[in-house]
């Protein structure tokens, strides 16, 4: 999920742009701060009434929404690759299926760990894979040992993987509700 640095403040800058753009047109139609009875508007009055003038602005719109969609999927986290070179000494390339690395984190999490249901999805960060674990606390958890889990197991991811291919984020969210539980009828 690699983005520019200068995303976020452009779509800042671009919203405001849309926000005053949207003012200033909700001004011009009612009036609200009397300038436009002030200014000469016929020019622009003109343009607006032309025949042509509907066909562009439908054009520029059709080219803005274009871009849009284009900004955001090339900004769309991208599903990661199960495959991951391993920093290895020798010259030979040596590659560890990430998607297996998953399900073991999952099933270390789960038993470390008072979690309920416990999912996991991957992603490429730097050269490697970033998994992120996201679990359901057990109501009757406490905050230590959750720590103490999560701890433990990027200490072992770090050990597992010093270079770095693999890192791990541990997500806790709270208790899941639960649904009505019907209770048995006794006749």
């Amino acid at each position: 999920m690699r983005r520019p640095a200068l995303d976020r403040p452009l779509a800042v800058l671009i919203g405001l742009l849309l926000l005053a753009a949207g003012a200033a047109v909700i001004d011009w139609r009612f009036d609200l701060a009397g300038a436009w009875t002030r200014l000469d508007t016929g020019p622009v009055h003109e343009v607006v009434d032309a025949e042509w003038f509907a066909w562009a602005a439908l054009a520029a719109a059709v080219v803005l929404v274009v871009l849009a969609l284009w900004w955001l999927f090339a900004r769309m986290p991208r599903p990661a690759e199960g495959r991951v070179a391993l920093a290895s000494a020798s010259t030979d390339r040596i590659d560890l299926d990430a998607r297996s690395v998953a399900p073991r984190l999952r099933a270390d999490l789960e038993r470390a760990a008072p979690v309920d249901r416990v999912t996991s999805r991957r992603f490429d960060v730097h050269g490697g894979q970033l998994v992120v674990l996201r679990a359901h606390v057990d109501p009757r958890a406490d905050g230590e040992s959750l720590v103490k889990a999560a701890t433990g197991l990027d200490e072992a991811v770090k050990a597992a993987f010093p270079g770095g291919e693999v890192a791990v984020r541990v997500l806790v969210e709270g208790p899941r509700r639960e649904r009505a539980r019907k209770t048995p009828r006794v006749h």
